[in-house]
């Protein structure tokens, strides 16, 4: 395997720039950390791009906040995906092999994710290599369930994840440095700080990690670095600069029935956006500028050695306003361009550049304190596909002294070809255009002050039309690709949560999901039909604090209708605070061993323990 590097020179210079405040925190004291349970924050963003306090979010959102990745030991972004409700998780394998995210049914591609309202690297089949992205530097992420095209623009079919950076404003003065080593001689590092003076502020982290995983030819390796900086030139104007880096070399083994011991692969993506921010109580702007790069080489097996490289270099540009009309109304306008160029060997000839222009007007009004109603509309012009105009509307009412709140929606959506749907359709006289959604939904929250319980019961509906198919021609070889079918998403999602004592919180959610191809009447692969997940987290002492959490996939299929067998995975977590500055760590993935497989073919890593160590400073 190749060894991890940093090449990306723009990169480099922003870390450079980042490093130069690390002497400064390396005085202060941690904290002592403290127990708590958040479901919600003091505000939202993802849900309508501007905040929300949480009686006024939708229980389509999911919101995971920094001590909650904490308590369970996260490292990637998946890891704490798959604790929410309405999202179904698939892996080709063990660590580092590619994987997908399945919102309320929809397709990996039909999800669009962000950094900081920043839209990251797609690649070729816009996955967006979500099985490297770490939890590095975050403060939260955030998850819309459902239709997020108007907000949020392409791949909104199924939603939208934000991943939300830290601001050295809002922390204390702090770092940390921790290793881990565990089952398949994995070694993990991570140091991170953040400080903060008067008019500027940064936060910064950085993690490695090296595992051989349990088949032949499948190690892994991976570097991640994160920051942002904030540097404030008035009261009401404001400069950022937000960076992310990866660099991933794994080896692939291949499926059980076809496995290979010499395929694999390198994955370099980087994102720098610096921005500008003005702020008043009656006008709020963002303007911020994104450049990313994202670039894959490897060697594949088919039938013998098989090299091949792809690349997307993206820009993007985006200005958001919002402007108090009055004490209650907010009008949201704003408008991005983004233009993809991506590159492929499979066509070398290939060069067409995807731009795409867009605005979008949000109105956000209470009606009544117990009534609010938001509406949206949005346009979007493609080079090189049909344009797209979209909108929906939302109402909340809340019933103030049961506690009880109603959410429905009525929203369109949309997600445009890939650049590898182009690339691979061998015939362009039947060119294809954007699959196109009808999402529907209608939700209940009920708070309990005694004791401390909150439940949430949401029914949605997705008739999404135009679905991009390919058939293979084996007389000319060659692949067609076109709009053609039809396919629904259907289902009920509840969640519970319940703060029994200060110290003892459990939560749970059950998922039933109908998810078929309306075309041909069979069912949409690796959806499980019922998804049942649980956790409880026990502060036992002062000092030490653990939890069990369990999630269940029930009524699977393979590609092809292939049966995939029902599992239940539990996983246990526990941290040790020696001091104020120093803790101990432990967690046990699969604690009973169980096998299983998110993908047919790829099993999944067995029980796996791991052990370590953090120093706060």
């Amino acid at each position: 395997m190749a060894n991890i590097k940093i090449n990306s020179l723009p990169y480099l210079t922003a870390l450079c720039a980042s490093l130069v405040a690390a002497p400064l925190v390396m005085a202060a004291s941690a904290e002592p950390p403290q127990f708590s349970i958040e479901t919600l924050p003091t505000y939202v963003v993802v849900s309508t791009r501007t905040p929300l306090s949480p009686d006024r979010v939708s229980p389509s959102i999911n919101y995971i906040s920094v001590d909650e990745m904490d308590q369970w030991q996260d490292r990637r972004v998946m890891d704490a995906l798959s604790r929410q409700t309405g999202l179904a998780l698939s892996q080709n394998g063990a660590t580092g092999s590619v994987g997908s995210l399945f919102i309320r049914g929809t397709e990996s591609r039909h999800t669009a994710i962000l950094l900081d309202g920043r839209r990251l690297n797609p690649g070729l089949a816009n996955l967006f290599s979500l099985e490297h992205l770490t939890v590095d530097n975050l403060n939260s992420i955030q998850v819309q369930r459902g239709a997020s095209s108007v907000q949020y623009g392409s791949s909104g079919i199924g939603g939208v994840i934000d991943l939300r950076t830290r601001s050295g404003f809002d922390s204390a003065k702090q770092g940390h440095l921790e290793g881990e080593y565990g089952s398949h001689s994995s070694k993990r590092g991570a140091a991170s700080f953040t400080h903060a003076e008067a008019k500027w502020a940064l936060s910064f982290e950085a993690s490695a990690l090296s595992t051989e995983n349990e088949r032949e030819n499948d190690t892994y390796e991976r570097l991640s670095i994160t920051q942002k900086f904030d540097y404030k030139l008035n009261n009401t104007l404001s400069l950022e600069l937000i960076g992310r880096y990866t660099d991933a070399d794994k080896d692939f083994p291949g499926s059980v029935a076809n496995p290979s011991s010499f395929a694999n692969g390198e994955t370099e993506d980087w994102l720098l956006s610096p921005g500008i921010r003005y702020a008043t109580d009656e006008l709020s702007a963002h303007f911020f500028y994104s450049r990313s790069e994202f670039d894959f080489s490897g060697v594949n097996d088919f039938g013998g050695p098989f090299p091949f490289e792809n690349s997307v270099d993206s820009d993007e540009l985006s200005l958001q306003v919002d402007v108090s009309l009055s004490d209650n109304v907010l009008l949201t306008g704003g408008a991005n361009y983004r233009k993809d160029m991506p590159q492929s060997s499979n066509d070398i000839a290939f060069d067409t550049k995807f731009e795409q222009t867009g605005g979008f007007l949000q109105l956000i009004a209470p009606v009544s304190e117990t009534l609010e109603l938001r509406g949206r509309v949005r346009a979007d012009h493609f080079s090189e596909y049909s344009n797209v105009l979209i909108g929906n509307v939302e109402v909340i009412y809340t019933f103030e002294q049961s506690q009880t709140s109603i959410f429905t929606s009525l929203a369109n959506s949309y997600s445009p070809p890939t650049a590898q749907d182009i690339i691979f359709d061998g015939d362009p006289t039947t060119p294809v255009d954007p699959e196109k959604s009808v999402s529907r939904e209608i939700g209940v929250r009920k708070k309990f002050e005694d004791p401390r319980l909150e439940i949430e019961m949401l029914y949605f509906r997705n008739d999404i039309e135009d679905l991009i198919v390919f058939e293979f021609d084996p007389n000319t070889f060659v692949s067609d690709g076109f709009n053609e079918e039809k396919a629904l998403t259907e289902g009920v999602e509840t969640s519970v949560t319940y703060q029994a004592t200060d110290n003892l919180f459990f939560q749970g959610s059950y998922t039933y999901l109908t998810a078929e191809n309306n075309s041909s009447g069979e069912r949409l692969a690796r959806r499980p039909r019922h998804t049942i997940q649980g956790a409880v987290d026990i502060q036992a002492t002062e000092e030490i604090r653990f939890g069990l959490q369990a999630t269940s996939y029930v009524d699977r299929v393979g590609f092809q209708g292939a049966p995939l067998k029902d599992f239940i995975l539990v996983n246990l977590s526990a941290t040790w605070n020696l001091s104020d500055d120093v803790a101990l760590f432990a967690r046990a993935n699969n604690l009973f061993d169980k096998e299983y497989e998110l993908s047919a073919g790829f099993p999944a890593l067995g029980r796996a323990g791991y052990l370590g160590l953090r120093y706060s400073f």
